[in-house]
């Protein structure tokens, strides 16, 4: 690799999407003593959170970096559609945050806006840093030009015959150390964390040969888990620089980076550390090619994962069993590019059929009794008046093939349909946190029955008729847990809550069945309990990760497992508990999160005033 390539624009990559103005949305901004904080009368609290975690990680950053920002840096709460993101515009000094929190199904749970903030913050000062001249200079162009000798007296220039055109970047950063070093943040951040979803990624593409090679690491734009593998192979690169030859290496590479004439990643390595990057990245392959190949080794020992169902695609997920037991619906991209372009399909496992049911939709779907309805959750092909898209819930009838929206406007996602009161619970986000809704059927009003004043990321709602109870997920700080809510006095359980590993997606069936995922072994299984008979244990000792369990009447389990780059649906028939030492990397591995740092919760609470508009400066492009 000669050349790193200029780094523009740092995204959490999901899609990007059309902007309006919403002229509908009231602004307002306030001042902190590093940062100018701008919201909407609908991200208050998110702002003021943003606030007290801006401050809270300013000292450590620039601190880490030996570098602050010429001015205060603009930070943006925004939510005007159901849309998750983070970018660092760093030439502007400016950050835009959308509230809405990520969960996204190749990345672990965490506290949003310490996570993105840190992130995006890391990007500011690192590559600022980075700059070979400055935030008023974005690059520079060197250019020759020349023309035909002019034929007769009435032309002016003769007909260009050369054009010659070289751009100089005025930031040359790649995107693995870009994203490496801001996931990694400052010595002893854990706002994000090496958690079992990287780990889950990085192990796959080593066991199976696959790792991207140190050239692959230097571009986004790939299918499937590809740019996701981007930031976690730079992750993981860049907490190896730091821990083999001390965390000021990656400081000092971006410092060697701002030189006018440097423009290779190797050779600023190697004036850093001195060795090339290449040698450095063969270190790194070396050692984790080792190690994981070392840590999986009991488990092929017994190796359970049942028969897979569908591979097609990349991402093959939230299996649900078909009343009947005899069919099921899944979401899929199979057919797409990218990770997130799921449809809803629908696959009778009689007659061997597989149909497509409706394309663009998000989170689990869920089945009417009758076996004939679907409902799910999907955005509107159009925006709505303001020009936002949010989620809403549909059902579509499987014998006329029709469809029919149920909610508008309501940002719903993840439905469940509750059989005796004919109503559907669901999702939905406002000013960045999470609640639990009530939708009747029959009246088509909607009703809050949770109200969660930290704001926490709530997902995967399923429904246990036996107990009439929902359960769901809660990430309060770092790793999901479960919790429950009693749909008649609305009495919130927790039923798993540990500080140090990831409990998710409970599926409860009749005769007191629980399965979930947890990763407490350091890589996501599924894990079997029995109310009748205090049972429990794993039922899936997968190298990959196994989520997303659905159980029918008569005792299989639907799941969604990760091997090999992608998301598969599977299905155990037999169940049976496996003994604990073939399982992961070990019973202790989660005793490795001791000690996270206390989420951030605290809302700054400095006056604000009416927004006024605020240009970047100008920029200077020589030619």
């Amino acid at each position: 690799m000669n050349k790193s390539i200029a780094h523009i624009v740092l995204c959490t990559m999901l899609f990007s999407q059309v902007e309006y103005n919403h002229p509908e949305l009231n602004w307002h901004t306030f001042d902190t003593e590093h940062f100018k904080i701008h919201y909407h009368d609908e991200t208050e609290k998110t702002a003021r959170e943003a606030a007290t975690v801006a401050e809270a990680i300013y000292p450590k950053i620039t601190s880490f970096y030996g570098f602050e920002p010429y001015q205060k840096t603009h930070l943006v709460l925004l939510d005007p559609d159901d849309y998750s993101n983070g970018a660092a515009y760093y030439y502007d000094n400016k950050i835009m945050i959308w509230a809405s929190p990520l969960d996204f199904e190749l990345r672990g749970s965490h506290r949003w806006l310490q996570n993105v903030i840190t992130h995006e913050f890391a990007h500011i000062v690192s590559l600022q840093k980075s700059m070979k001249a400055g935030t008023r200079i974005p690059g520079a162009y060197l250019q020759w030009m020349n023309y035909e000798e002019e034929k007769r007296p009435d032309v002016l220039y003769g007909y260009p015959n050369t054009l010659i055109s070289y751009p100089v970047p005025g930031t040359c950063v790649p995107p693995w150390l870009a994203e490496g070093i801001a996931q990694y943040m400052y010595d002893d951040a854990d706002w994000d964390t090496w958690d079992s979803h990287r780990d889950m990624i990085l192990r796959d593409r080593v066991i199976n040969n696959n790792m991207l090679t140190f050239n692959e690491m230097n571009t986004f734009g790939k299918k499937g888990i590809g740019n996701e593998s981007t930031y976690n192979s730079g992750f993981a690169l860049s907490t190896y620089i730091a821990n083999e030859y001390g965390s000021a290496a990656l400081s000092d590479i971006m410092g060697e980076l701002s030189s006018p004439l440097q423009f290779s990643i190797n050779k600023a390595i190697f004036n850093v550390i001195g060795r090339s990057g290449d040698d450095i990245y063969l270190d790194f392959k070396n050692s984790i090619e080792a190690k994981y190949n070392t840590l999986v080794n009991p488990i092929k020992v017994m190796p359970v994962q049942g028969t897979r169902l569908q591979s097609e695609g990349t991402t093959n997920i939230h299996p649900k069993w078909h009343p009947s037991g005899r069919s099921y619906a899944y979401l899929s991209n199979k057919g797409n590019d990218y990770f997130g372009q799921t449809s809803l399909y629908f696959h009778d496992i009689t007659k061997g059929e597989d149909k497509k049911v409706k394309s663009g939709v998000f989170s689990a779907p869920t089945w009417h009794p009758n076996g004939e309805l679907i409902y799910y959750s999907r955005k509107p092909k159009f925006p709505n008046k303001n020009g936002s898209k949010f989620y809403d819930i549909y059902s579509y009838d499987l014998e006329s093939e029709e469809e029919q929206r149920l909610t508008f406007d309501l940002r719903a996602f993840n439905p469940v349909f509750i059989e005796h009161d004919s109503s559907i619970a669901y999702l939905a986000t406002y000013d960045g946190g999470q609640d639990i809704y009530m939708f009747d059927l029959r009246s088509k009003n909607s009703k809050k029955i949770t109200d969660f004043k930290d704001r926490p990321m709530i997902s995967h709602l399923s429904y246990d008729k036996d107990q009439k109870k929902l359960y769901f997920d809660i990430t309060k700080n770092h790793y999901r847990d479960i919790y429950s809510i009693d749909i008649k006095n609305e009495n919130i359980d927790q039923h798993y809550d540990s500080p140090t590993y990831d409990e998710r997606n409970l599926t409860a069936q009749s005769g007191g069945k629980r399965i979930h995922s947890q990763d407490k072994s350091g890589i996501y299984n599924l894990y079997m309990s029995s109310l009748s008979d205090s049972a429990s244990g794993y039922i899936t000792n997968v190298t990959g990760g196994a989520f997303m369990p659905d159980m029918s009447e008569e005792g299989k389990v639907l799941y969604s497992l990760y091997d090999d780059g992608a998301y598969s649906i599977a299905v155990l028939e037999d169940l049976f508990y496996i003994d604990d030492d073939y399982v992961g990397y070990g019973e202790e591995y989660h005793l490795n999160n001791e000690e996270l740092s206390a989420p951030i919760t605290q809302l700054d609470d400095t006056k604000a005033f009416p927004y006024e508009d605020q240009f970047p400066n100008m920029f200077i492009l020589p030619k």
